[in-house]
């Protein structure tokens, strides 16, 4: 007897209990909206994980953390992943954010806890009753590719409190020891590297008798001879020549435009770079030191003029490795890849941004590179972006803020939505080095459509590509970089380098600003009310867009 009063107690408790969640349920809404209860998400994932069979939970990763693998796992996070848990594994995405549950934050100590068996059996079965879908393919015979993921989840946990000590006094102490140190632990990363234009920047003709691309009898502009060349900067777009006069290098009043194959003059003029009226009307008195070799060097030192490394080595944007070199730990270099979003663009905006030191005098000297910095540190305490007025053109910008000229990838980028949403520098590209132009991570076209597929959240409100670019597929118009970055900007002469701020520029902004615009661009012989009228019967593309 007294145990059915129990019983029927226990019925009468969860009956109120029951009665209560459902009031509670009702009175808030059933929606995805509303935010999981801490008691709710301790309930889901502890279901989640009691669930997970324990042979799974126990299974090792057959694979490792190879620079290959760990690029094509990348590349899976990206296709598969990203789209919910953002580039960075937040889950700050839309989709991620107003799910129910959230997406798990991948960084999370809840996530990285998990077991590779477990983070592996969720990836491969999925979550029920969320929006984890299960990736298992059951006529495949291996997985690979849910392994390779879980690397890359593995990759993605943050430095510890000691690693980020450890980290702050290996960057402030350690001394610089130049890449070559590092290929013995990362042989096919530097294999890449070294072919890179990064690494291939600056070169001393004695040590690379090819460096000199042209054939210096034919210059009219200004005549040198080889002996006088101590180093030569650029192999892409435009090449110059510095002699070296005691301990500083100058620059040879003669460029070699690479593309157009023509001798052209060089001397930075009246009005243009805001350093120039502090330095004499006289190349041979306007060394490098203060005006380039901060940038396409490693550790310059501006007191003993003295480099660790010319070319833009791994210690530029990893930090000085001679600690890591001896006891390699994540604790003892940097990683942009760990960094925000912030800090991790600024590696490569140091030098790819047209500004100026904070302190414009410093020692006497007027630097035009970010004096002090280095990766890990805040760029903004070192340096300034240039100003613009919108409605003006200047040297450095279009009356639009987009940049007028070369070496602002950084000015542009930073006005993107791309960037704003956490995008990095090495979303696209990798310095790493590619076969692809610009060393991106794959050609252009693939790495927009991983993100801005048709049809897509991000992606152009049609079905197909076509349909989106009014060009045939395969096409030069149906490339997303010919309207959305298009190539403006100027390098030397004509030639012209791409915008970065993912912006389509009208042609009705070419008529009120004077802004080249990709139509009229690319259609050479049409004017731009052509172009106007032809935007206008473009049934998916807004009229208040069209202007």
């Amino acid at each position: 007897m007294r145990l059915w009063k129990k019983l029927l107690l226990v019925l009468v408790l969860v009956t109120i209990l029951a009665a209560v969640g459902t009031t509670v349920l009702i009175r808030r809404g059933f929606r995805a909206t509303s935010e999981p209860s801490n008691f709710e998400k301790k309930l889901a994932t502890t279901a989640r994980n009691l669930a997970i069979p324990h042979h799974d939970r126990v299974e090792k990763n057959p694979l490792e953390a190879t620079p290959e693998v760990m690029q094509e796992a990348r590349e899976h996070f990206i296709a598969r992943c990203a789209i919910c848990h953002g580039s960075d594994g937040k889950g700050q995405t839309q989709i991620g954010s107003s799910l129910y549950p959230r997406v798990p934050n991948l960084l999370s100590s809840e996530t990285q806890s998990l077991t590779d068996g477990e983070v592996h059996y969720i990836i491969e079965n999925g979550v029920q009753l969320t929006g984890m879908p299960g990736w298992s393919n059951p006529h495949q015979e291996q997985d690979d590719e849910s392994w390779k993921l879980v690397l890359f989840i593995r990759g993605l946990r943050p430095l510890t409190t000691d690693e980020k000590s450890q980290q702050s006094k290996t960057a402030d102490a350690a001394p610089y020891v130049g890449s070559k140190d590092c290929e013995k632990c990362h042989a096919a990363i530097y294999e890449h590297w070294k072919k890179t234009p990064m690494a291939n920047v600056v070169r001393d003709p004695r040590e690379y008798p090819d460096a000199i691309i042209p054939d210096l009898a034919t210059d009219t502009v200004a005549k040198f001879t080889k002996d006088q060349v101590a180093l030569v900067y650029g192999s892409i777009w435009k090449q110059r020549y510095f002699t070296k006069v005691g301990d500083d290098y100058f620059p040879e009043p003669a460029q070699w435009d690479i593309v157009n194959h023509a001798w052209r003059p060089y001397f930075v003029a009246k009005g243009t770079d805001w350093w120039e009226p502090f330095y004499p009307p006289d190349n041979m008195k306007r060394p490098t030191g203060p005006t380039c070799d901060g940038c396409h060097s490693v550790n310059y030192d501006i007191h003993t003029k003295q480099v660790t490394e010319w070319n833009v080595g791994c210690e530029r944007c990893h930090g000085p490795g001679s600690v890591h070199v001896e006891h390699p730990t994540r604790g003892n270099i940097l990683n942009p890849s760990r960094m925000d979003y912030v800090a991790a663009s600024d590696t490569c905006i140091q030098c790819h941004s047209q500004g100026r030191p904070l302190t414009p005098l410093i020692e006497g000297k007027y630097y035009d590179w970010p004096v002090g910095y280095r990766a890990g540190l805040r760029l903004q305490d070192f340096w300034k972006l240039e100003d613009h007025t919108l409605g003006q053109t200047n040297f450095t910008h279009f009356s639009d803020g987009t940049a007028h000229k070369n070496r602002m990838q950084g000015n542009d980028f930073v006005q993107s939505v791309m960037y704003r949403r956490g995008i990095t520098c090495f979303s696209c590209h990798d310095v790493h080095g590619t076969e692809n132009y610009a060393q991106l991570r794959k050609p252009a076209d693939k790495i927009c459509l991983d993100c801005h597929s048709p049809l897509s959240l991000n992606g152009p409100r049609t079905a197909t590509l076509a349909e989106h670019t009014h060009h045939k597929d395969g096409s030069s118009g149906s490339q997303c970089v010919v309207c959305h970055m298009p190539q403006i900007e100027t390098t030397v002469a004509d030639v012209k380098v791409h915008a970065h701020t993912f912006r389509f520029i009208t042609p009705e902004m070419t008529e009120r600003y004077g802004i080249p615009n990709p139509c009229t661009s690319c259609h050479k012989d049409k004017s731009t009310a052509w172009a106007t009228e032809e935007l206008r019967h473009w049934p998916e593309r807004s009229p208040w867009r069209v202007e």
